[in-house]
């Protein structure tokens, strides 16, 4: 499954442990675990195209190196709408621009009786493409700091309709089913690991099956989940597995969610799940 192209992001060249990238006007290189193989073009050139470079200290904490006078905030635009983008400690930007296909899907089925639930919501990206086309939408992070992330994105284009919430995912859908609510498009973009609001540690893997479980009662009857994942441990053959044991009667579509470099290069990113 290949990402669609957009005209302000272009992942230029990968390999070596790293990605060249365009953001609009503005180019980074910045770690990827999945960039193993060799880059089409030598990093002299990399190193004279980019703007910043990410430097790791750990895990994905660490530090951009400033090679030019451009501002660390601005906005890039995908179709009608505007993403503020931001360097700070992580190699994060604020957007995963391979989630464009999953923003096509949404805007493409998303309408004014849509009720959209975004759970991992980060900096409300898919909240923003549900949005748009007027649908009802709760964005769930455990982060405030990407809850104000995603209200600034809200902010610059000018939308209502979203409500933020600071919960744990699998916390906040508990209460949804004691509430008897449904949703009729679900989108899960889980961190491989992540640590919740109190605190507590968590691991993809140990928790795919409740939040699946869970996705399975809060959709109504033809409701339809979308779940990427970027835990090596995840393979589509596995999801495709569990989901079609959770979902009997709904079609189940997963592959390796992908991005072609200009130079050529195919970049993995992780797992895909569909539930139509």
């Amino acid at each position: 499954m290949f990402a669609p192209d957009w005209e302000e992001y272009e992942l230029i060249d990968a390999g070596g442990g790293e990605k060249l990238e365009r953001w609009g006007n503005i180019i980074t290189i910045r770690p990827d675990i999945n960039a193993y193989f060799k880059s089409e073009l030598n990093k002299a050139e990399w190193l004279k195209q980019a703007h910043f470079q990410f430097k790791e200290n750990k895990n994905t904490y660490g530090e951009w190196k400033i090679r030019s006078s451009f501002a660390l905030d601005w906005q890039v635009n995908y179709q009608d709408l505007k993403f503020q983008l931001s360097l700070k400690n992580t190699k994060h930007t604020g957007i995963f621009p391979e989630q464009a296909l999953n923003w096509e899907k949404i805007k493409a089925i998303s309408n004014a009786d849509t009720k959209f639930l975004n759970l991992f919501g980060y900096s409300g990206a898919s909240s923003l493409a549900a949005v748009s086309k007027g649908a009802e939408v709760v964005h769930v992070d455990s982060s405030k700091t990407a809850l104000t992330w995603a209200h600034e994105n809200l902010t610059i284009n000018s939308f209502s309709g979203c409500k933020l919430v600071a919960e744990d995912a699998l916390h906040f859908m508990d209460r949804e089913i004691k509430r008897r609510h449904t949703y009729s498009i679900i989108q899960m973009d889980p961190p491989a690991w992540g640590i919740g609001t109190k605190g507590k540690k968590w691991q993809l893997e140990n928790q795919l099956d409740s939040l699946l479980q869970n996705a399975s009662t809060l959709l109504t009857e033809n409701g339809i989940l979308i779940l990427s994942t970027y835990s090596p441990k995840i393979s589509p053959e596995s999801l495709r597995e569990i989901a079609a044991f959770i979902f009997p009667t709904k079609t189940v579509k997963t592959g390796v969610l992908c991005t072609k470099s200009t130079s050529g290069k195919v970049l993995e990113h992780g797992s895909l799940l569909h539930v139509l």
